[in-house]
Formats: C-alpha cells, sequence, structure tokens
C-alpha cells in the first residue's frame, strides 16, 4: 500500500497484479509505504478503512481517494498457479509442482480449500464486507498503460516499470467444466473484473 498525502491516492496492490513493479517506482515519493511481509504489503481495503484512513485523517480531514488493479479472475489463478509452481516452495504444502491446473482450480472451488489453492478473493480484497464499498478507481490489469496514465496525472509525474516478481509464462489450459463452475462460483470477482476501467479518460 502506497499514501500520498498531497495528492489524496492510496494505492492497494492486489495480489498478483504488478504491485512489486509498482512498488519500487512508486514508493521513494509515497508519504506511507506498507512493504516487506505479504499480510502488510497486501493490505486489503477493508483493514485500510478500519486502520489506515483512520490514522491518515489524523492529518487531513478528508479521506484520500483509493485505487487498485484487478486481473481477469481465470489469469489471476493461472498466475498464482505458476508462481507456486517455483524451485522455492518444492516440497512444500504450497507447491503446485505435480499439480494440474485443473486440479489448482478444482481446489480452489472446494470449501475446504488445500494449501496450495489457497490465494483470497479479489473481489473481497478490494470490497468492505461489511458496507460493500469498493475501491474508489479501479483498473484492469490488462489495462496497465491506463492505469499508468491515471497515475501518472494523479501524482504529475512519469512512471516507468521494471519486470520483477514475474510468474514463468507459459500456456493454461482450464476444463470447460470447471470455468462454468469458476464464473458461477465467483460471479463478483466476475462483474468487479467486468466493471473495472478498461480504457483511458474519466
Amino acid at each position: 500500500m502506497l499514501y500520498f498525502l498531497k495528492h489524496g491516492l492510496v494505492l492497494l496492490a492486489t495480489p498478483k497484479t504488478g504491485s512489486t513493479a509498482l512498488e519500487q517506482a512508486l514508493a521513494p515519493r509515497a508519504d506511507i509505504v506498507l512493504q516487506g511481509d505479504p499480510q502488510i504489503k497486501h493490505c486489503t481495503f477493508h483493514r485500510y478503512k478500519w486502520r489506515m484512513e483512520k490514522f491518515i485523517r489524523i492529518f487531513v480531514p478528508d479521506p484520500p481517494e483509493t485505487a487498485a488493479l484487478i486481473r481477469h479472475p481465470e489469469d489471476w489463478l493461472g498466475s498464482w498457479y505458476r508462481f507456486r509452481h517455483g524451485a522455492w516452495l518444492n516440497g512444500t504444502p504450497r507447491s503446485t509442482r505435480g499439480i494440474s491446473f485443473d486440479t489448482f482450480v478444482a481446489g480452489y472451488l472446494a470449501e475446504d480449500q488445500p494449501v496450495y489453492a489457497a490465494v483470497g478473493r479479489q473481489a473481497k480484497f478490494l470490497t468492505h464486507p461489511q458496507t460493500g464499498a469498493q475501491v474508489d478507481h479501479i483498473y484492469r490489469y490488462d489495462a496497465m498503460a491506463a492505469y499508468l496514465a491515471f497515475l501518472q496525472a494523479r501524482l504529475d509525474m512519469p512512471i516507468t516499470l521494471e519486470r520483477v516478481n514475474v510468474s514463468p509464462d507459459w500456456p493454461l489450459t482450464l476444463s470447460p467444466e470447471l470455468r462454468a463452475r469458476l464464473e458461477l462460483q465467483f460471479k463478483p470477482d466476475y462483474d468487479l473484473y467486468a466493471a473495472a476501467r478498461s480504457g483511458f479518460g474519466p
């Protein structure tokens, strides 16, 4: 999470949406930086509203606006699957080595998720569970150019991102049956992605 006091903006770091690259580019200009442990770095909208916004309003009268990215749910799961396929997780319960993408998604859909498939939900990350309020400016991950244009305008600075913490990129296939279950069971995530900004402009 990054907070820019003068610009009245908080950037929340949705996991697997390029947050490390954004942090490296923008943290030197931010007034508050939550980084390091994933539980801190990936502060949810709910936790932000519960604690961090109250702290920020000690110094400013009005709450800052919030912004974040969202990834297509299937693509997001694919990124998690590839990330957890890494050698550093070999032999641990979180590893996806030897597990197909179908098995990973089936585990994600299970009521009792296996450890390797317990990766949270983007809709829960970006939505307040009690009020239903959501992050003010949500952009699609695949519209990164539009998100960067928004940030450059708001922060009045050029932004260049480096490729860091990128999961290996290889094609994944998901069975039609599992895709249908995923779309039904996680409809709020698909709806939020569909409603997110996908281009330039207000």
